[in-house]
């Protein structure tokens, strides 16, 4: 490929890589990804020389001044579209970038207008960056990166062309001769991807060592999280129902001091609620306080200490990756003592739920370290318990109900004298004597809570806790509704668990005299199917290398350069065995996967391990052929072979045809060459077209000679020329 076709060829696919980080990351309109799609494939095509397409493009060619004006238009679009339209610079600006791009890929003749294309690439792959931080970004950056490095390096290879020409137009033919020799070579192409690869590893340090600041202008966030239920100050009772059937990853919560699934059912708080009105839950304990920050940056939710009177359970651990939500509640497992981060400020109310002072636009990593309350010895004996008014007021309110909910619970409870015996009853009884379903209308009684007890008996989580803490708190033991995630998706590649939209819960947390708030759940575990199959297990790979994508680049701060930098100090030992740890961090989830794939098919049959030993050494021949023959340079210049004689035929037999249109038609048993002085004997101003063009067809039809892209250019130039003369004089 000459060197101006491939920098027509780098400069388009650059631009369509910066378009599609754009159409990816931010939300577009459908009429501008069509149009500028659309455009960026037609610009492919004419580069690529597809004939019929370059002469209709060539017909339609617009004058210097005429694209003037669509970018003074495109420039008037821009401000009605900040004012009125989309109403935000950061859009608007995208939006007249696009315009631009279009505008310039049809315009490509000079070589500032190569600069131009370049720059609003950059800009448009900055933007991109700037608004998203999944994991799609980085082949979409890798594709830009190598595009760049050829565009640069094609740039430079054709400036002697430049010199000579004063174009980069491929119908220029004043620097066809030169432009023949100008031939992408094999040692060519390896070097420019060899700098490709320099320029992402020298990309990679400077992102690991220059310093960086915590957010930029154009950096996502302004966006709406994901909506969900059941964590604000009122919540109507089946609200968590519907959004149960919805997929969407809401976080990840990994445990760094455990290894391998170590519990089914892993408890997420989020909010509490004290008061039940007989349909919807609400909290009255919603004055929140500051929460005082030490100077490592850690918030104390509450004091933990050895000498508490009460039990005190294990620390837990977990590092969590929570996604943009529509709520500003931060979830941990009960009960969090602490928690860490990039936060400016954290607040907690006095049930110990945790909050941001506003929801986060953007996804937030934080570690929080809980301590789970086990149930003391001494409750599991009876105890009598004399609360506060206060206390009473909230946790053990009872809406106006009928008489039956109070003698279901006394019928449940029956002789149990503790608290904690009195809640295991009810708890077992909800579990085993109802049927757990989704398919619930809600809102639609108007005693939601008995027509569940004693008509329906079907229901979901917020169901079987409402009923709970109605019973509890019939029998006289204090409880409260919890909302929150119940995690059961373990991903064992990236040892974290995977919560989901659809893993929203509610449970019940009872108050005992000695061991303080235990979690209790009445709802029946219930299975979800979220498949074995190795198409699962393969997007658990690539969840995992999202998160470790969030963990390695997108989370990499200031603070985590200030480790790398002392790391330098300290020697290249360390810097090395953090790189390898990171690498390996990095890569070990498709190792792990592609094992567990391998021994999957071993502990098969014989038959089925060696049809893969099989497959595995065809594949691996049929590498090492292909690189060895290259059959594909022989299909390329075949193809080039069929090609151009077709093309020269096709411009030859349209000669044939504008000549018998003025009266002159050429004899059956005539040659080309014989026809020509026919032409020229009564058509002399047609003769120097008919000349060219049959030249070039001799060539190309009976000469076996590759015609070049400016030889066809010339052909076609001369046909239109055949067109305008003046018809001949007849004698």
């Amino acid at each position: 490929m000459p060197f101006n076709q491939a920098l027509r060829l780098s400069s388009v696919l650059l631009a369509a890589a910066a378009f599609i980080g754009l159409a990816l990351g931010t939300n577009l309109p459908e009429w501008l990804v069509l149009f500028t799609g659309s455009s960026l494939i037609v610009s492919l095509l004419r580069t690529l020389g597809v004939d019929r397409l370059y002469r209709v493009l060539e017909r339609i060619r617009l004058s210097t001044t005429a694209w003037n004006i669509l970018t003074v238009i495109a420039f008037a679009g821009f401000w009605a579209d900040l004012l009125w339209v989309s109403a935000d610079l950061l859009q608007a600006g995208v939006h007249f970038l696009l315009i631009l791009m279009v505008i310039k890929l049809f315009n490509l003749d000079q070589r500032r207008d190569y600069l131009h294309l370049y720059a609003i690439s950059l800009m448009a792959i900055l933007g991109s960056a700037a608004s998203t931080t999944d994991l799609w970004y980085l082949p979409v950056f890798l594709a830009y990166l190598l595009m760049g490095v050829w565009t640069l390096l094609l740039y430079q290879l054709t400036k002697e062309s430049d010199e000579k020409s004063g174009s980069l137009s491929f119908s220029d033919e004043s620097a066809g001769t030169f432009r023949r020799r100008e031939q992408i070579t094999p040692e060519l192409f390896w070097l420019a991807n060899s700098l490709a690869a320099g320029a992402l590893c020298l990309t990679i340090l400077i992102f690991f060592t220059i310093p960086r600041v915590s957010a930029g202008f154009g950096q996502k966030g302004s966006g709406e999280g994901i909506r969900t239920s059941g964590f604000s100050e009122t919540v109507d009772l089946g609200m968590i129902g519907p959004i149960k059937r919805d997929p969407g990853i809401v976080m990840r919560v990994e445990l760094p001091d455990r290894t391998g699934l170590q519990m089914d059912r892993f408890y997420l708080r989020g909010m509490a609620y004290d008061r039940y009105d007989g349909k919807s839950w609400t909290t009255r304990l919603s004055h929140r306080r500051a929460l005082v920050e030490s100077p490592a940056g850690t918030f104390t939710v509450r004091q933990g200490s050895s000498r508490s009177p009460r039990p005190l359970g294990s620390i837990i651990r977990q590092r969590i990756l929570l996604e943009a939500l529509d709520t500003a509640v931060l979830f941990a497992a009960p009960y969090p003592e602490s928690i860490s981060g990039q936060f400016l400020a954290i607040q907690s109310d006095p049930t110990g739920a945790i909050y941001l002072p506003f929801p986060s636009a953007a996804r937030l990593e934080y570690t929080v370290h809980s301590r789970p309350t086990p149930v003391a010895a001494a409750d599991l004996q009876f105890q009598s318990a004399v609360y506060t008014e206060a206390f009473g007021q909230h946790f053990l309110q009872l809406p106006e109900s009928s008489e039956r909910v109070g003698a279901l619970a006394r019928e449940i409870v029956g002789t149990k004298a503790s608290a904690y015996e009195k809640a295991q009853a009810i708890e077992t009884y909800l579990s085993r004597h109802y049927r757990y379903s989704l398919d619930i209308a809600p809102g639609l009684q108007a005693r939601p809570l008995e027509e569940f007890l004693f008509e329906r008996k079907t229901g979901y989580c917020e169901h079987y806790a409402t009923a709970m803490v109605v019973l509890l708190r019939n029998v006289g033991v204090p409880a409260r509704l919890v909302t929150g995630f119940l995690a059961t998706e373990w991903n064992e590649y990236g040892n974290y668990y995977l919560v989901r939209q659809r893993d929203a819960h509610a449970w019940v947390e009872v108050h005992l005299p000695n061991s303080g708030w235990v979690t209790m759940d009445p709802t029946p575990a219930v299975s979800e199917t979220v498949g074995d199959s190795r198409w699962f297990a393969a997007s658990r790979v690539i969840d995992t290398l999202r998160l470790r994508w969030n963990r390695f680049f997108v989370q990499y701060n200031a603070a985590d350069q200030l480790a790398v930098m002392r790391g330098l100090k300290e020697g290249t030992t360390v810097v090395r065995d953090r790189a390898w740890g990171s690498l390996s961090s990095l890569v070990a989830p498709v190792g792990d996967f592609a094992g567990k794939l391998l021994s999957r098919v071993v502990e098969g049959n014989m038959r089925l391990t060696i049809g893969f030993l099989s497959c595995i050494v065809l594949g691996l021949g049929l590498v090492l052929w292909l690189a060895q023959r290259k059959p594909w340079n022989r299909w390329r210049h075949s193809g080039l072979i069929v090609r151009e004689p077709v093309v020269i035929g096709q411009i030859y037999r349209g000669v044939l045809k504008q000549i018998e249109r003025h009266g002159i038609s050429k004899p059956q048993n005539a040659t080309p060459q014989e026809f020509l002085r026919l032409v020229q004997q009564q058509w002399a101003g047609a003769g120097e077209s008919v000349a060219t063009i049959t030249e070039l067809y001799c060539r190309g039809r009976f000469g076996k000679v590759i015609l070049t892209q400016q030889e066809i250019d010339a052909a076609y130039h001369s046909l239109k020329q055949l067109t305008l003369l003046d018809p001949p004089v007849h004698s």
